[in-house]
């Protein structure tokens, strides 16, 4: 899956080129110059687009009214002018005329990836500027002036080419007094970018690097991709659901069983033998994800001693579902299988189904969210003849209703019990090498069984 990261690395790559390309070669045409020049003022056009995205889900609103405004932070006001000098030179035209031909200059792909990692950044986001998916909603003002610097650094580099690339072009035989119009000197704006990194913040745990593509449909081509885009789409219906007003029990229990399945797979992909029963180094490597295997099956046990009062929905119900099949197929528990060490195609497995584990991790956050909201609402019942006994022999409604079978509130000492057990699965597992195991131990049916669902 494209993230934010690597559209911005293919931004620099096409930057790189078009360096090499001035370098190296030159323009055989006065026509071939300004079309550079077009694309070039583009790529401009470009990041002032991208800048004004970054600026905008922090503030809605507050690229027009900066002007008119004081305090702004140093990064902020360094933004703000970058833009503004921008859209001087490149014009107000949308869409840029550079973005109605074709990608045919580097500079022209540059821009096309760099506008690409800005359409992206605001997938994530409504137009009030508000989170539409968890990935943004753990975002802060923090990561999104970190983004401000990175994209700093990468203005400077594209300034830097402004006098080769006028060079070049007079070179080829366009007049001077038409390189100096388009081509005006932006030294200028590379000082405004160089104070975007002057004060770099410090990198937030969530960065931008890490924002992917919010699918709306998975892939089905490769098991390993469409096993990545239903744990995406889980972590979005999760984060969903904590907003959500619904009874979300059903969905909740789902989950766990998935959240069992996925560890107890990692587990034997990484050579683990489910047949064992001893709990030995649960703490470490592999036995980490057996150990916690062992915690959702706790939870999921938890979970089923509440009442269900509506389904769950299809779309956590299809994913799980799928996003099971696709472990048995990857990572199959009940035979063993021998891999060459370090083999591409492992080592592309490995990672998957170590990024299950961690989404699993990002999925319990957001699942502990909504249990807490269904235990505030009062929205969990249980069927008296479960609850604990010494919390029966205190309580002689409590008695009554068990001698009489009927269902109640579930008090609070289970739902913090339950809620104590999603603290424990959203501490993510001990980092499992994503090496390939030369070979993997056999796990009986039935010992298997007994950790997973699948």
């Amino acid at each position: 899956m494209t993230t934010y990261a690597d559209l911005l690395a293919q931004t620099t790559a096409h930057v790189r080129e078009g360096a090499r390309a001035l370098r190296t070669d030159r323009f055989w045409t006065p026509q071939e110059a300004l079309d550079a020049i077009g694309d070039y003022h583009g790529l401009l056009d470009a990041l002032a687009s991208h800048t004004r995205r970054l600026l905008w889900p922090a503030q809605l609103g507050r690229v027009g009214l900066a002007r008119h405004r004081d305090g702004l932070p140093p990064i902020e006001r360094a933004a703000v002018e970058l833009l503004n000098g921008i859209s001087t030179i490149t014009g107000e035209a949308r869409p840029h005329p550079s973005q109605i031909g074709g990608a045919g200059t580097p500079w022209a792909r540059a821009a096309l990836s760099l506008r690409a990692a800005a359409d992206l950044v605001s997938t994530h986001y409504t137009r009030e500027g508000q989170p539409r998916t968890a990935d943004a909603a753990r975002t802060t003002t923090a990561t999104l002036d970190a983004g401000l610097a990175d994209l700093g650094h990468l203005a400077q580099a594209i300034l830097a080419h402004e006098s080769p690339l006028a060079l070049r072009a007079i070179q080829a035989g366009v007049p001077g007094g038409v390189v100096a119009r388009h081509l005006p000197g932006l030294e200028h704006l590379t000082d405004v970018a160089r104070g975007l990194t002057t004060d770099t913040p410090q990198r937030p745990k969530a960065r931008l690097d890490t924002l992917g593509q919010v699918p709306s449909r998975p892939r089905t081509d490769d098991p390993a991709a469409e096993l990545t885009d239903r744990m995406v789409r889980l972590r979005q219906a999760t984060w969903e659901l904590s907003g959500d007003h619904s009874d979300a029990l059903a969905s909740l229990r789902t989950i766990a069983e998935l959240g069992v399945a996925v560890h107890a797979h990692a587990a034997a992909f990484h050579g683990t033998d489910l047949a064992e029963s001893d709990t030995a180094g649960a703490d470490r490597g592999a036995g980490a994800l057996v150990g916690h295997a062992r915690a959702w099956q706790r939870l999921h046990h938890a979970l089923s001693e509440f009442v269900i009062l509506e389904p769950p929905k299809t779309s956590i119900r299809d994913d799980a579902a799928a996003a099971g099949g696709l472990l048995r197929r990857l990572a199959p528990i009940e035979h063993p299988q021998t891999y060459t060490p370090f083999a591409p195609a492992e080592r592309h497995i490995a990672a998957v189904i170590n990024g299950a584990v961690q989404v699993m991790a990002d999925i319990a956050v957001h699942e502990g969210t909504t249990f807490d909201r269904l235990s505030r609402a009062g929205l969990l019942y249980m069927p008296a003849r479960l609850l604990p006994r010494d919390l029966v022999s205190g309580r002689p409604d409590l008695a009554i209703a068990r001698l009489e079978r009927r269902i109640v509130h579930a008090p609070g000492t289970v739902t913090g019990a339950t809620a104590r057990l999603y603290a424990e699965v959203a501490a993510h597992p001990i980092g499992v090498s994503t090496a390939a195991p030369t070979s993997r131990p056999l796990a009986t049916p039935t010992a298997a069984a007994q950790i997973s669902m699948v």
